[in-house]
């Protein structure tokens, strides 16, 4: 009787699922669940299923005590949670099928008619989504899954198809593909669960997570989320693991300054043995000149401002690895323009060892060097805020300073200037521009406003004329054009000009405002039209030649030009008698000028 009642029972639950909404579902459990203490058919439950029993004893112990609501874990039932789990790996699978092949979503072209090449960073970007969801999971289904290697394999699944792909798309001699941060940390929180029950965790953990990272050609986990991991490990654990890498009797190596795993043992080092974090510091200073700043500090701590300097001296040699193994200090060169292209990281650390140069310096009796730290810290945080820079100048600025501070001053108004410039110039081949004059003026108003005003005059009324020295200066007289006062009204009045010859160049946003506020205040605005009559009477001399055209591209060609017959048809007809002259045999030249319904003759 008993029997046949639960299987009765058990096919009007079927047939409620396929008959009713799962909201329709939903509505009537609410009815049941408010008009009967399920409680009392928890047996029953746990005797058709113990998993769902579990789970309506939370929800229904949870309902009843609203404090605990959004404190409890995970209240699906094991069997949802895994049905979630197999989904997310049939996303993950999808995925993966796409990698290997030459037609797949993962071999991409930057041109039509370029062989396409792997692209990993799509593929890492794709996949984070679903390792963010697992994440969630992990704890819950390991148990279950019971597979220790199962994010290896996964891994394993990723390297074996980058290697399939045809051998002439080069994708096994590139480099890895590497997984971005949430499929790092599933990778290594799985890795942990398994490690987890053993007698030394930390120790298992750490040779299992070398073996993993030593395993594959081309996929790598994210190395500042496999350190980052390990950091975030309870502190037990995180001391256990220093003592083994301590011991040596492993094979990571740690003198490598640009592996992960010296990047730990020196977090655990600064954490749990502060007399050998500071011996690294210094074994490993002139590799890594983020290891200065300890030092550096220590020694102040001891008011030993020599060796502070010392270590100022060696962080900063570091720093510039390249300099020509020649002593750098603040007052021989602006820092600014020293520091290779590619470092752009760390600059707040930069300009605070300057700050505190200024001071040891200060403490050792040498006010030319202090004053020039101060001023190349500010320069180098914040080099394009002219006003922060020239504050910094007028106070550093004193008659035991100021011939230390003037060469500075001179190469930073140069790298302003080259970075004001529409293309790649090297700060020290630029020496006499409106944006020096500009900076002088702005240093001193009251006394320069005037001066910058003649300066300015005076180079207009010479490019007007001086048909060379446009050609050589042009580029500095657009960026005037664009950065002077109510220069909008350009951009209404000839929007092909304004677009054309008047680009808006690289500068960020401090520098052009920089400029900008400097122009209002020497009230330059009046010089908008002497500009506009510059172009009216010198634009034709520097539109380019239809003859250098790649490949019969004569857009650009064709832009100029109506930027020119905007500003003067008069000069406009003498290039296109020119151009009939010289081109007249050039088709789509003349095409894409009647494209912009140009009058051509």
């Amino acid at each position: 009787m008993g029997r046949e009642m639960r299987k009765r029972k058990y096919s009007i639950g079927q047939i409620l699922m396929k008959s009713l909404t799962s909201e329709q579902i939903a509505g009537l459990l609410t009815v049941v669940s408010a008009s009967t203490d399920l409680n009392i058919y928890m047996e029953k439950f746990d005797k058709i299923d113990p998993d769902m029993a579990t789970t309506v004893k939370k929800i229904l112990a949870t309902d009843q005590d609203s404090a605990s609501r959004g404190k409890t874990g995970r209240l699906t039932s094991l069997q949802r949670t895994m049905e979630h789990w197999f989904s997310l790996w049939r996303n993950y699978d999808g995925i993966i099928s796409e990698v290997g092949d030459e037609e797949g979503k993962y071999a991409v072209r930057d041109h039509h008619w370029e062989e396409p090449y792997f692209d990993g960073g799509s593929l890492a970007l794709d996949l984070e989504p679903i390792a963010e969801d697992m994440l969630t999971l992990m704890e819950d289904v390991y148990d279950e899954v019971d597979d220790p290697d199962l994010f290896l394999k996964a891994l394993e699944e990723i390297d074996d198809q980058i290697g399939s792909y045809p051998e002439w798309m080069g994708a096994d001699h590139g480099e890895p593909c590497v997984v971005e941060e949430k499929l790092t940390q599933c990778v290594l929180k799985w890795l942990w669960l398994s490690s987890h029950p053993e007698r030394n965790p930390g120790q298992i953990f750490a040779e299992k997570a070398f073996d993993l990272e030593n395993a594959f050609e081309m996929v790598a986990l994210d190395e500042n989320e496999f350190t980052g991991f390990f950091i975030r490990l309870p502190d037990g654990v995180c001391r256990e693991i220093y003592e083994f890498l301590k011991e040596g009797d492993h094979h990571m190596n740690l003198d490598n300054t640009y592996s992960a795993w010296h990047h730990l043992n020196h977090n655990y080092e600064e954490r749990f043995d502060a007399g050998n974090y500071l011996e690294s510091c210094r074994k490993y200073l002139d590799k890594n000149w983020r290891y200065g700043r300890p030092l550096v500090d220590e020694a102040l701590k001891q008011n030993d401002f020599q060796k502070a300097e010392s270590f100022l001296v060696k962080t900063f040699s570091s720093y510039l690895e390249g300099h020509g193994g020649e002593r750098w200090c603040p007052e021989a060169s602006l820092l600014l323009i020293e520091k290779s292209s590619f470092v752009n990281k760390g600059d707040e650390e930069i300009a605070s060892l300057l700050t505190s140069w200024a001071d040891v310096a200060k403490r050792l009796n040498h006010p030319g060097r202090s004053a020039a730290a101060a001023l190349q810290a500010v320069a180098f945080h914040t080099p394009e805020n002219w006003n922060t820079v020239l504050k910094a100048y007028r106070s550093l600025s004193k008659p035991d300073t100021q011939g230390t501070l003037a060469p500075l001053f001179v190469q930073w108004k140069n790298e302003m200037a080259a970075r004001s410039y529409p293309y790649y110039m090297d700060s020290r081949k630029v020496a006499d521009t409106w944006i020096h004059w500009l900076i002088d003026a702005i240093l001193d108003v009251k006394q320069d406003k005037e001066w910058f005003s003649n300066k300015l005059a005076e180079w207009l009324s010479d490019l007007k004329d001086n048909t060379k020295a446009v050609k050589k200066q042009w580029r500095w007289l657009a960026l005037l054009t664009r950065d002077l006062p109510q220069s909008e009204k350009i951009k209404v009045k000839h929007p092909s000009f304004w677009e054309t010859v008047l680009p808006e160049g690289d500068s960020r946003g401090d520098l052009t405002a920089s400029r900008r506020k400097g122009l209002r205040e020497m009230k330059a605005g009046l010089y908008l039209k002497t500009a506009l009559e510059v172009w009216q009477e010198q634009l034709r001399r520097i539109v380019p030649d239809p003859a250098n055209a790649h490949k019969s591209n004569y857009e650009e060609y064709a832009r100029w030009a109506q930027a020119l017959f905007e500003l003067n048809r008069d000069e406009y007809s003498v290039l296109i008698s020119h151009w009939r002259k010289k081109h007249d045999r050039r088709r789509n030249l003349w095409r894409d000028m009647k494209a912009r319904h140009l009058p051509v003759g």
